[in-house]
């Protein structure tokens, strides 16, 4: 189907790029990629090849006239017989019996025939003779190989971090490396783990210890480099540790459980209460805590509804006690209101009962995700209870904050042992607090480094303005297309205004966030998570429009033309073509079908690498998570000396809109690091439930909120009355919204929270692999490189498993004969198909995992000329489903941009691109 395109939008978007930007830099060169390739048994692999290739080539013909000669000796039946078996052992590349071409009659062959035999045969003979070689080629290489491993596993910045993303690995690892001999069952998953640890390291970026760095760059003008930074040998890695706020978060939780506790407890009403009809009606947070010591991730769950509580006298002495945010003690509270007759233990019963289901909350156990040291914080909030269990659990929260603190000093011996003492330390507090038999959660520290060098990161901005941001602008504009964030947006203003009509108004938040995630949002987001946008022919299926909204339509519109063009594109390229581009009209046309009611922002921040190859500098796209400071914020404590923070501040009040104020949503959950980083905006959304460390002035309470649609602009928006303001909310953690507490789910739909990852080949004709294997050429705008090159395949179309019957180097030989056949590069990265795309906590773990532990659907890189990477990429296609997913690597080995002594480095860019709608130029 053919979409009239409809003219530009009146309202123009202006992009605003932020004067800083983030360097990615892997933790070790590619260098070790290199040493860990099988280089001999790789051109052994390749030599064999070769031959094959001659052997089939000169077969082909030798066969033909073989079966001339078989045409020519009808007469003798024998003779005919061995010719018919030669012309089959050529065929099949088998040596014929006799192999010496002394056994075959000259005369009967022909002479040309029997020169081309003899030829034939020789090549056969070094072709078996070099089959032969190839075991003790490949066994010689192996144990290099391993030992090269084994030494890897001894570098301080490899061995930190698997001790903190994998204890079990480094618990496992001296037993592997003390051990001789060919290694066992046990020894060869150590073997694989470390070595995909030593891979991810040198090849990817994804901040997690001193796996990975961090710098903060800036745009200046001059200096004509996209990217000038030193080289790490010429730098020194500095690291920062915080305690696993889980830690904290299961503290609280069993001062909670216990009712002897409780009694000390400093209390307070959760706010945004109200009595209606002789009852009260207050959002309920209800929190459930797992207690697997054994699990990498430690992650509560925490869901909000209204509740509604039948008031007494009792409840309104209660509100009145703790009247105007007055913070009493619970057992205080029993004596004051034990009074006329009132039994002090059903008092007690009934505060506690308040306590459970949310009414009351206890400051003291809260924390601040904004403050410089959150777990100092917390022991202070210890102190303030007054009571000598909490001073003692305050004095081991104190150690173990002292012990983290300190972690990044200390060699790898010494990690190992900090963590021993923060163990002991927690457990010890478990059995202080009467619960020895909850464990410490698994994952007790975090960590992320930087390098510190005497010169700046820096980049030319007026080079990238010339280079890089016409073509990133370009991609912007039609990421609204992409944007799986976006129809929650739009189907909450359709709700609204089916529920209040155009231009209405509802004063009362936490209503209708109750009424429509109860009537609407529930079903929608489990429909939404269920449907899939493309059918089983990679046809696009359209949204369900349930409020008919034209925006949703124009999307969809916008979509399917986009396969419709990149089809046409495709049909238009010659057989075997490796690049696909899009031009400038492309780009344009697509962005004319986006509705121009989405709002004044859309900020988008990109992961960008740059591939040198020579005459050009081409930049290829990663990923594309929101914008809004998200990727930065969350290593501003690394940067406090050049107050990154207050540069983050800065930027965002220079993108607030007019009449508009930015306020942080903190997402529910403070026991969790992904939530930690400063304060950038000038306000803090503060739910039910939540204490805010913030100034009165700064904080907007939930029933200050009115939700109103604005009938011109055919926006839905948040008000505040005290400030009288639109109120655009910001959330800076790494949670996806769909684990976020209800209420918060629905105050992101009023965010801008981009959620894009294009994919310009689905939804096209361009055929998908059944059980066999189908390449697709890069995409490219320009010089940047929107999808790399790549090929997707069933599991069952790799190579057969190695089996006991099927020696090393012939399943060596059987991957690299299939590689050539398919025309695979020398190097790429492996990914199972169907990977979530969508932000994740790719800033909090090597794999994008919360906590650690070992990554699930990440990239894995693989040099096919290893025989170590092929047994990864085998045991990923086990587990892969019905495809994987095989993508060229670019930049490759010798086109990145930092190198030094040590080699080359793998470097990425985290780089915001702000959107204004009707906004004032870019800066």
């Amino acid at each position: 189907m053919t979409v009239s395109l409809p003219a530009p939008p009146a309202t123009e978007v202006s992009w605003r790029m932020p004067e800083v930007f983030m360097l990615r830099t892997a933790g070790l060169p590619l260098d070790v990629a290199d040493r860990l390739a099988f280089d001999r048994s790789a051109a052994w692999a390749r030599h064999l090849l070769d031959l094959e290739a001659r052997l089939r080539d000169t077969g082909r013909e030798l066969a033909d006239a073989l079966q001339a000669a078989v045409a020519r000796n009808l007469h003798d039946d024998g003779l005919r017989q061995r010719l018919i078996r030669l012309r089959r052992d050529v065929y099949n590349l088998r040596p014929p019996r006799p192999a010496d071409p002394a056994g075959w009659p000259a005369e009967a062959l022909g002479v040309d025939t029997h020169r081309a035999l003899v030829g034939w045969l020789e090549t056969l003979a070094a072709y078996r003779g070099e089959l032969g070689a190839g075991a003790a080629v490949l066994a010689e290489e192996l144990a290099e190989r391993r030992a090269v491993l084994r030494d890897l596993a001894d570098d301080p910045d490899l061995r930190g971090g698997i001790l903190l993303a994998s204890p079990s690995l480094d618990q496992y690892l001296p037993g592997y490396l003390a051990a001789s001999g060919k290694p066992g069952k046990r020894a060869r998953r150590v073997e694989r783990s470390l070595l995909e640890y030593a891979l991810r390291t040198a090849c990817k970026t994804s901040p997690f210890s001193r796996l990975t760095t961090v710098n903060v760059g800036t745009f200046a003008p001059g200096g004509g480099r996209l990217l000038d930074v030193r080289s790490p040998a010429d730098a020194v890695k500095r690291g920062a540790a915080r305690l696993n706020l889980a830690t904290l978060g299961r503290l609280s939780a069993i001062v909670l459980a216990d009712e002897t506790l409780r009694a000390d407890l400093p209390v307070t009403v959760t706010t945004g209460w109200r009595i209606e009809r002789g009852r009260l009606r207050y959002l309920r947070r209800r929190r459930t805590s797992s207690e697997d010591g054994d699990a990498a991730i430690t992650m509560e769950s925490i869901h909000e509804s209204l509740f509604v509580l039948p008031t007494g006298q009792v409840l309104h002495d209660i509100l009145a006690a703790l009247d105007g945010g007055r913070v009493r003690r619970m057992s205080e509270l029993v004596t004051e209101l034990a009074t006329d007759g009132r039994p002090a233990d059903e008092v007690g019963q009934y505060l506690h009962h308040l306590l459970r289901v949310g009414l009351l909350v206890v400051p003291n156990l809260q924390l601040d995700i904004h403050a410089d040291d959150p777990v100092e914080g917390y022991r202070l909030a210890l102190r303030e209870i007054g009571r000598g269990w909490a001073d003692r659990l305050a004095d081991r929260v104190d150690t173990v904050n002292r012990l983290a603190s300190g972690y990044p000093a200390a060699d790898v011996a010494g990690r190992r042992a900090v963590l021993a003492d923060i163990r002991r330390e927690l457990v010890a507090a478990h059995g202080d607090l009467g619960r020895a038999d909850v464990p410490a959660p698994r994952t007790l520290v975090y960590e992320d480094a930087t390098l510190r060098t005497d010169a700046p990161v820096t980049a030319d901005r007026d080079r990238w303005e010339r280079d890089v941001l016409p073509e990133l602008r370009a991609l912007a504009l039609i990421m609204p297309v992409f944007d799986v964030n976006l129809p929650r947006r739009l189907a909450t203003k359709g709700f609204f205004r089916a529920r209040y009509g155009a231009g209405g108004r509802c004063d009362d938040l936490l209503t209708f966030a109750h009424e429509f995630q109860q009537d609407f949002f529930e079903h929608y987001t489990g429909r939404m998570m269920r449907r899939r946008a493309f059918d089983a022919d990679n046809a696009y299926v359209r949204q369900e429009n349930w409020f008919r909204q034209e925006e949703i339509s124009a999307l969809d519109d916008a979509r399917v033309e986009v396969a419709r063009r990149v089809n046409e594109a495709y049909r238009r390229l010659p057989a075997g073509a490796e690049e696909l581009a899009l031009d400038d009209a492309f780009m344009a046309d697509i962005a004319a079908l986006v509705p121009d009611t989405l709002g004044t922002l859309d900020p988008r921040s990109f992961f960008l690498q740059f591939a040198d190859q020579g005459d050009r500098q081409r930049v290829v796209v990663n990923r594309i998570y929101s914008g809004m400071t998200l990727l930065f914020s969350r290593f501003a404590h690394l940067f406090a000396d050049e107050d990154l923070a207050g540069a983050l501040r800065a930027e965002l009040a220079r993108l607030q809109p007019p009449g508009a104020v930015l306020a942080e949503l903190k997402g529910g959950y403070d026991a969790t690091n992904l939530n930690l980083h400063p304060a950038v905006t000038p306000y803090e959304l503060v739910c039910p439930g939540e204490i805010s460390f913030r100034p009165a002035a700064e904080q907007i309470q939930m029933d200050d909120l009115s939700v109103e649609h604005d009938p011109v602009a055919d926006r839905l928006l948040l008000r505040s009355r005290r400030l009288d303001a639109e109120v655009i909310p910001v959330y800076l953690g790494f949670l996806l919204p769909m684990a976020l507490p209800e209420v918060q789910q629905v105050l992101l739909t009023f965010a801008y929270l981009g959620m894009a990852q294009p994919d310009f080949w689905a939804g096209t004709t361009v055929p998908l692999p059944d059980r066999g294997i189908a390449g697709y050429p890069r995409i490219v705008h320009g010089d940047l490189v929107l999808q790399r090159r790549m090929w997707k395949l069933h599991p069952d179309y790799l190579p057969p498993a190695r089996t006991a019957e099927v020696g090393e180097a012939d399943w060596f030989l059987a991957w690299q004969r299939w590689r050539r056949d398919n025309g695979l590069p020398r190097r790429v990265f492996a990914t199972p198909d169907g990977t979530r795309l969508a932000p994740t906590a790719d800033d909090a773990g090597p794999a994008g995992t919360p906590a650690g532990g070992r990554p699930d659907h990440k990239p894995l890189y693989v040099d096919f000329d290893s025989y170590l990477c092929l047994q990864l990429l085998e045991a990923m296609g086990r587990s892969a489903g019905n495809r994987l997913v095989l993508a060229e690597m670019l930049p490759d080995r010798d086109e990145q941009l930092l190198s030094g002594e040590a080699g080359a480095y793998v470097t990425e860019l985290t780089v915001e691109l702000n959107g204004v709608r009707g906004g004032a130029e870019h800066d």
